[in-house]
């Protein structure tokens, strides 16, 4: 699933939104890719759009009364809270999990508590009961995101993370499978109102659902990445690309593996002078034992910034892969209490890691700090506080101490986030000059 930004909506209630962003989003960081944050805000903007479309029409709700955008905006928040008991029974958690916080009694009674435990209890598209007012009718059809890529990466997600013993084949008989027993013809997956986007949305969908070999060639342009994060204790530096080549490309089990890629030279120049350093003598290979001493030695960790993509080409270049699913980056950063630098190395992965972290993209060279104080939040330091955003920052003149202490008095880590020049052959820049420009993340 794509990124859904954040949105401030101001129909709701300003200090709803704060607590649902600060107390209840973070929560869905810890749960599966298919109940992930980006998924709550994707149904948190399908029912605004909803309810913008039916008290359009006068749509009242079951007292009479307008629709309530609070509510609306509540029961999609919480809607699949529930989800760490188990997703078979998640609804019903979810919603005894939203009348349980009592904080929402600062916003709606007792009644407006009831019939959003209501609506969150029958979201679920299985159900073969219709939702018992149109607040669960609007969720529940918000929750059905009839996209293609959406809902088949959602279920090959949710297969390979339930059965990692699955060979690709059976994943993709599961995962095709699920679709055609919710969406096909006489599928349980049912409209809540006919006049939906999701009408023509799933007529598509059908459509694409009954031919199966187009399924298994879909299918094969979704990838999940092939490695776990690089983590050496005492990580300072975190390096994020976009996503590993096709694997026919790759000439170590490593990142960066394409021997036409200039990471490993950038590497070997700035740190030993000699742009083949880490390349075996003789052989259009890296030397994988050797990167690997090295990023431990210099505690410099090695990821992504997409979880999940859709290659639309079978080659390496970002403009053809549309990221599905996006890394958690401030989980990344928790398992690292040392590291003050993220640092980009192409320009995709600096606009996808701009979004995830909320800060302005800088230029190419630049840097913009923010402040990370738990495991999954995260805010930018203000303008009036920090260097110019467009600066070229140092890890260590962030911050003398490890922590800094924000408004709030919350614990707070400084970090710098790095744009640099990609890494790739393909960007117009000599090798020496990249080699300067990164030398600055490393204060070399």
């Amino acid at each position: 699933m794509a990124t859904i930004e954040l949105r401030h909506y101001p129909q709701v209630s300003a200090r709803l939104q704060a607590y649902v962003r600060e107390s209840v989003l973070p929560r869905y960081d810890a749960y599966d890719k298919a109940h992930s944050r980006s998924h709550i805000l994707s149904v948190i903007s399908q029912s605004m759009e909803l309810y913008g479309r039916l008290s359009a029409k006068g749509t009242a709700g079951p007292d009479g009364a307008p629709l309530n955008p609070d509510m609306i905006y509540a029961i999609a928040a919480y809607h699949d809270i529930g989800v760490c008991e188990g997703r078979e029974f998640h609804h019903l958690a979810s919603g005894r999990m939203l009348e349980a916080d009592t904080v929402l009694r600062q916003w709606f009674s007792q009644e407006q508590i009831r019939l959003m435990r209501e609506a969150v209890e029958d979201h679920r598209s299985s159900s073969k009961s219709w939702p018992r007012s149109i607040y669960g009718r609007i969720v529940a059809e918000a929750d059905k995101l009839i996209d293609f890529d959406t809902v088949f990466s959602r279920a090959i997600l949710y297969a390979r993370a339930n059965h990692p013993e699955l060979t690709d084949e059976e994943v993709f008989q599961k995962s095709y499978g699920h679709l055609l027993e919710k969406y096909g013809e006489g599928g349980y997956m049912r409209l809540q109102f006919s006049d939906s986007p999701n009408a023509l949305r799933l007529a598509e969908l059908r459509e694409k659902l009954r031919d199966p070999e187009l399924m298994r060639r879909e299918f094969a342009l979704f990838q999940v990445h092939p490695l776990e994060p690089f983590i050496p204790d005492g990580a300072r530096v975190l390096l994020l690309g976009s996503f590993p080549p096709p694997h026919a490309r790759w000439s170590m089990e490593f990142f960066y593996p394409n021997f036409q890629n200039d990471m490993w030279r950038i590497m070997g120049l700035l740190f030993y002078g000699d742009a083949g350093h880490f390349v075996m003598p003789g052989q259009k290979r890296f030397d994988y034992e050797r990167v690997v001493e090295f990023c431990r030695r210099e505690g410099i960790a090695l990821y992504d910034a997409a979880y999940m993509v859709k290659r639309l080409r079978g080659n390496a270049t970002d403009n053809f892969l549309k990221i599905i699913e996006p890394t958690d980056i401030p989980a990344l950063l928790a398992r690292m209490p040392s590291c003050r630098a993220v640092v980009s190395t192409g320009g995709k992965s600096a606009e996808q890691i701009a979004s995830i972290l909320d800060v302005p993209v800088p230029s190419v060279g630049g840097s913009v700090p923010f402040t990370i104080s738990a495991p999954s939040t995260f805010s930018a330091l203000s303008a009036a506080s920090v260097p110019s955003a467009t600066s070229a920052l140092s890890p260590t003149s962030t911050s003398s101490d490890p922590t800094a202490s924000s408004a709030s008095g919350v614990s707070c880590r400084a970090v710098t986030f790095y744009r640099m020049p990609s890494s790739s052959r393909a960007y117009p820049l000599s090798l020496e000059k990249k080699a300067a420009a990164y030398a600055r993340i490393f204060d070399l």
